[in-house]
């Protein structure tokens, strides 16, 4: 008998035997990778519509694939009749491993989607992240990126910026603004209250509601001591605190309000 002819009767014998498996497995085949497509084509759709970023929509959406495909796989291999309880327990133990090894990208990981989440802050807003302040330029899955105001660029790893704490400038349309204003003991209260009040007043970005307040807070040890404190807009922040300072020292000085500089008694004994 030919190679051929014993070839085919094989191959004829082996499908009328195991059709049905055969079948279920181009079922499984087929139909199990047009499901997996549309999960994903579907999860991406979501990622898009949702309000993550595009660091953690592109990650999430991988997970999803990825563990999606595995399960596919798993799936195929059962079917052929391969066991796959000891291919589990492999890729259990390669996922322990690979957990261990990248503790720390791992934490970084979860305290990002974390961030995400939470949005404690978002690109664009100035932050102060534990001893680091700067506006917010990109938040990825693993890191947060700051710009200071001399343009220095910091990456704060998640996990770091996650268990630090956090004060947002930006979240409020508005900012109150306080100063501590020092003048010499022996000067007029009302005389400084007016002074500064005429300063002020030649601001438009202050707002009126709520009224500015200027109050003698402290007796200090070289000097009286006022508190400022006005309200402006988010965006006129630091061009109204730097204008103050200048315009208030030059209205002190046109008032001959004297500002105080640290003194130290020195007592000399004389021997005799």
């Amino acid at each position: 008998m030919p190679w051929y002819q014993r070839l085919w009767e094989f191959v004829s014998g082996f499908f009328y035997e195991n059709w049905q498996r055969i079948l279920i497995f181009a079922l499984v085949l087929v139909v199990g990778f047009i499901v997996v497509k549309i999960i994903i084509a579907f999860s991406g759709k979501v990622m898009k519509k949702s309000k993550l970023n595009n660091a953690a929509g592109d990650f999430l959406l991988s997970v999803i694939k990825a563990l999606l495909y595995i399960v596919y796989i798993i799936a195929l291999l059962s079917l052929l009749g391969v066991p796959t309880t000891s291919l589990v327990a492999l890729l259990s133990v390669f996922a322990l491993a690979i957990s261990l090894a990248m503790q720390n990208t791992i934490s970084n990981l979860a305290s990002g989607v974390v961030i995400i989440a939470t949005k404690p802050f978002e690109e664009g807003d100035y932050v102060d992240i534990g001893d680091n302040s700067g506006s917010v330029q990109h938040i990825s899955i693993f890191s947060t990126r700051l710009v200071t105001p001399d343009n220095k660029i910091i990456v704060i790893p998640n996990s770091t910026v996650a268990s630090s704490d956090i004060v947002n400038y930006s979240t409020q349309p508005t900012r109150r603004l306080d100063l501590t204003l020092s003048v010499s003991y022996g000067t007029d209260v009302e005389k400084v209250k007016s002074v500064v009040s005429e300063v002020i007043a030649r601001h438009e970005e202050i707002f009126t509601d709520p009224a500015p307040m200027i109050r003698l807070a402290e007796h200090g040890a070289n000097s009286l001591n006022f508190t400022l404190r006005v309200w402006v807009k988010n965006s006129d922040y630091w061009n109204v605190n730097f204008d103050l300072k200048e315009e208030i020292l030059k209205a002190f000085e046109s008032a001959d309000i004297e500002i105080p500089f640290n003194q130290l008694d020195v007592h000399v004994l004389k021997s005799e």
